[in-house]
């Protein structure tokens, strides 16, 4: 391997962690990092030739990228704990090493059962099934076609713009404060039942950023939410639910939509459990009969009883019973191969819906504590998000011919490096900014935590929720994207919707994004600096 490879993989794994784990808490959404590490990887290496080059950017980037869906991953999960246990996930942060060594344990343990699997059914997916994932076609093209290094421009014009508005706004030595940190763009007002909050301008030039690059598919949704929560929740609370406080309604409410979103994805796992089960069958007499796929590969009998040794070791260490261990890695490895063939087929990976395949069972049957029950859902969708990542990467290495030797080894190498960065990131993340403000809203983590404390809410509250879930689901509007409008601060919300309107005002938004991806990259690392230093 050669060691400017190795030191790319470690620059960038750094940074797609650093980058996403700040992003996945502060807003509902986990882009894939892996389009703007080659953008960036472009500018930095335009000086190579054009076949060493490629092969350098796409190495780096097949690695360092599990980075970003590590970090997502556990953004999205792991601050649950602090929602449901505030005193012990304060408890832990007051101990640095082992607050970071738990989660760097935990990202580590899930992620090489990820990586395992993803090793496992890489033949059938990606030449036999021949299923595009499409981030890995994507991303390959971008390495293929020379014009990219525009691209590259464009997004570092956006990052050193962004970065230069920081150190303006914050200050760096005799800089600074030259731009507020507020403004006070519409005044708090308040008319019989209706409440309308200051709405501050400080983070809205991230958010902007974010919200283009998601276009579309998060405006109408956080706009809903937050009109929802202004025009329905604040109201009914005053007028209905005086009795109970106005946290106490909102949760009961969004538990609602929590609840009936549960009992949908409920409805379809018997289907999607028995193809998966038909298809191992069919594809294991396959592989059996043909020399290839997983069975071929000796040595991988022996790393899956390394790693399943790992996660047993981890999950011992928190009181696991082996039979809730046992239907801990069964049921990921049943919820990771459809997490793979979705990602395979559209390029999403929907990781908090199999989470709560896994978690909602495990709770009822084993009596799992609340730091237990957080550790599976943060399991699955580590495990299941690191698996999809690691297909992306083994497609683009497909495409490109590399080599399948050195593909493994530095994927290998680039998960040891994201799982010791993210317990670092996470610590001073979370230690700076409180969980649940306004700058780490955790919203997607505040829904899991609605979806372990759900029996403990008000029971009108729950069923008005319910129906609006159900209200939303005729008129095809996303229900958990809504619950994030209603969950985020409104200037969160806010900002997030200006930005996905602001690619109705452009003829092509692909043209935009890497501008865009600059300033959110750019904006992202510098309050991770703020959370370091500050």
């Amino acid at each position: 391997m050669k060691i400017g490879i190795l030191g790319g993989i470690i620059i960038f794994s750094v940074f797609a962690t650093s980058v996403m784990s700040y992003i996945s808490m502060a807003t509902p959404i986990g882009p894939w990092i892996a389009p703007t590490i080659v953008l960036i990887a472009l500018f930095l290496y335009h000086y190579m030739p054009a076949k060493q080059k490629s092969e350098s950017i796409a190495f780096i980037t097949i690695a360092s990228s599990i980075g970003g869906i590590v970090a997502t991953a556990c953004g999205f999960s792991y601050p649950t704990l602090y929602f449901l246990d505030s005193e012990l996930y304060t408890t832990w942060l007051s101990d640095p090493w082992y607050f970071c060594m738990v989660l760097s344990a935990l990202a580590l343990s899930a992620g090489a059962f990820g990586l395992l699997i993803a090793h496992m059914f890489e033949y059938q997916l990606i030449e036999q099934e021949e299923l595009s994932f499409p981030i890995g076609q994507l991303v390959h093209k971008m390495v293929a076609v020379s014009d990219q290094i525009k691209k590259a421009y464009e997004l570092m014009a956006g990052f050193v713009l962004t970065l230069f508005f920081c150190i303006l706004q914050d200050g760096v030595m005799q800089f600074g404060n030259l731009i507020p940190k507020a403004i006070t763009v519409v005044p708090a007002l308040t008319w019989r039942t209706f409440a309308l909050p200051l709405i501050r301008f400080d983070l809205w030039p991230m958010l902007w950023a974010i919200g283009f690059v998601t276009g579309h598919v998060i405006a109408i949704p956080l706009a809903v939410g937050a009109l929802t929560k202004l025009l329905l929740v604040d109201p009914t609370h005053t007028v209905w639910f005086g009795h109970l406080s106005a946290i106490e309604f909102s949760m009961a409410f969004c538990s609602g939509i929590v609840l009936y979103g549960l009992l949908m994805s409920f409805a379809s796992l018997p289907k999607m459990l028995l193809h998966g089960v038909h298809w191992l069958q069919n594809n294991t007499i396959y592989s059996m009969s043909s020399g290839k796929g997983f069975f071929a590969d000796g040595s991988i009998v022996a790393a899956a009883g390394l790693v399943v040794a790992g996660c047993g070791l981890f999950l011992h260490f928190f009181g696991f019973s082996i039979p809730s261990m046992a239907f801990l890695l069964i049921g990921s490895f049943a919820c990771i191969y459809q997490i793979m063939v979705i990602a395979g087929k559209i390029g999403l990976a929907p990781l908090g819906r199999f989470a709560t395949f896994v978690m909602i069972p495990a709770l009822i049957f084993f009596g799992l504590d609340t730091v237990q029950t957080v550790f599976v859902a943060s399991f699955v969708e580590i495990s299941g998000g690191v698996a999809a990542d690691v297909l992306f990467g083994r497609k683009i290495a497909h495409l490109m011919q590399l080599d399948r030797k050195k593909v493994v080894l530095y994927q290998i190498f680039g998960l040891l490096i994201s799982c010791l960065t993210v317990g670092i990131v996470f610590f001073y993340l979370t230690s700076h900014f409180n969980l649940g403000s306004a700058q780490l809203s955790a919203t997607k983590a505040q829904s899991r935590a609605l979806q372990i404390a759900v029996r403990t809410f008000d029971y009108w509250g729950l069923l008005l929720g319910a129906l609006f879930s159900v209200i939303l689901k005729y008129l095809r509007v996303n229900p958990m994207l809504v619950l994030g409008g209603i969950l985020m601060p409104i200037n969160i919300s806010l900002g997030l919707i200006f930005g996905g309107l602001l690619t109705q005002f452009v003829a092509n938004r692909e043209e935009w994004e890497p501008f865009w991806s600059g300033v959110f990259a750019s904006n992202s690392i510098w309050m991770l600096v703020r959370a370091i230093f500050g």
